[in-house]
């Protein structure tokens, strides 16, 4: 067997995600909803997302800090520094065409929530809404952020405070490099 050594010192940034993305699978959805200081709803996926530690209950994932398309800060990034607050939804099968749509660059004044006709829940005043279809919901604190100097992602690590599911039966989606399958299916 031959192998193909990619130094990452030399290969393009395009190809490091795609490596990276293709080897490091299945990787669960973190459908993020923030809120603005104005209390605008923002929702967006995310699938550099995992579980750090249970003692402290951390999580971590990875924002860009700039939208590409419009030269603005991400609003998931932005509020969550600014709020201290998000909360972190599971991705059911029925919703997986919607959550693809909210991976779009909106205006930070536009809402994907109202935009795109998604139904939330208000579960605990103190954090945002929670997607109303999710069987899942972590009700998140920040906790720290790596600034990494060279990179334009940053990795925020977040406390998980509340967890609330609505049903046993989990039917995650999770990305497995650039498509989306049930993680049973995996």
């Amino acid at each position: 067997m031959t192998f193909k050594e990619y130094d990452f010192k030399t290969i393009e940034k395009p190809l490091r995600y795609k490596l990276m993305s293709s080897i490091i699978v299945p990787r669960p959805i973190a459908w993020i909803i923030t809120e603005d200081e104005n209390k605008i709803v923002n929702i967006a996926p995310f699938s550099y997302f995992t579980g750090v530690a249970s003692e402290p209950p951390l999580v971590m994932v990875s924002i860009g800090e700039k939208k590409r398309e419009i030269n603005e800060t991400k609003d998931t990034y932005k509020n969550i520094l600014e709020t201290k607050k998000c909360v972190i939804c599971s991705v059911v099968l029925e919703d997986m065409d919607i959550m693809d749509k909210t991976a779009k660059e909106f205006a930070h004044n536009i809402s994907e929530a109202e935009e795109l006709n998604i139904d939330l829940e208000k579960v605990y005043e103190n954090f945002p809404p929670m997607i109303k279809s999710a069987k899942t919901a972590m009700f998140c604190e920040f906790h720290s952020l790596h600034d990494i100097k060279e990179s334009p992602t940053k990795p925020i690590f977040l406390e998980v405070k509340k967890i609330i599911t609505k049903d046993e039966d989990f039917d995650f989606i999770a990305r497995v490099g650039k498509s989306y399958g049930k993680v049973e299916n995996l």
